[in-house]
């Protein structure tokens, strides 16, 4: 199977995007940051408020999305990441992946706001992409191998 075509037919079913907003960062300046680098309009968000260990406000957003939706959501991710993370991502899809073939991409909600798109841990826009198929090693995993890499050259 090309490069082009296995891509092509990876399909996901929807896509999760949860983040956690402290008391001290401006819930608008973030979710305008995503909307401008992502294309997810800020009123696709929910909102839901907590109260931390120490009192503090919590705000979790989340926005989900359909299937064409997360299909354009994962293509401007991978554009937006350099290659060196795309590598990484091909490199390690074991950690970014599970047993039902779920992908959980984690982008640094500080760089999203500075307009710019890296892989991170702490801190992060959580992004969870649901593949339409099961997980088979040569399906889903080679999709998105063949996914990270399309923009290499690019």
């Amino acid at each position: 199977m090309s490069e082009e075509s296995s891509s092509s037919n990876l399909k996901f079913s929807a896509a999760e995007i949860n983040l956690v907003l402290h008391a001290t960062e401006d819930v608008t300046k973030v979710l305008e940051a995503i909307e401008d680098a992502l294309l997810v309009p800020i009123n696709r968000f929910t909102s839901s408020s907590l109260e931390g260990h120490y009192k503090n406000k919590i705000v979790l957003q989340k926005a989900i999305l359909s299937s064409q939706e997360a299909g354009s959501l994962a293509k401007k991710v991978i554009s937006l990441l350099n290659s060196a993370d795309r590598d990484r991502l091909s490199r390690l899809l074991h950690e970014y992946s599970d047993e039902k073939g779920n992908l959980y991409i984690r982008l640094d909600k500080q760089r999203m706001c500075q307009g710019r798109a890296s892989l991170s841990e702490a801190d992060a826009i959580r992004i969870r992409f649901k593949p339409v198929k099961r997980y088979t090693r040569s399906g889903t995993a080679q999709g998105y191998i063949d996914l990270f890499q399309s923009n290499l050259n690019g």
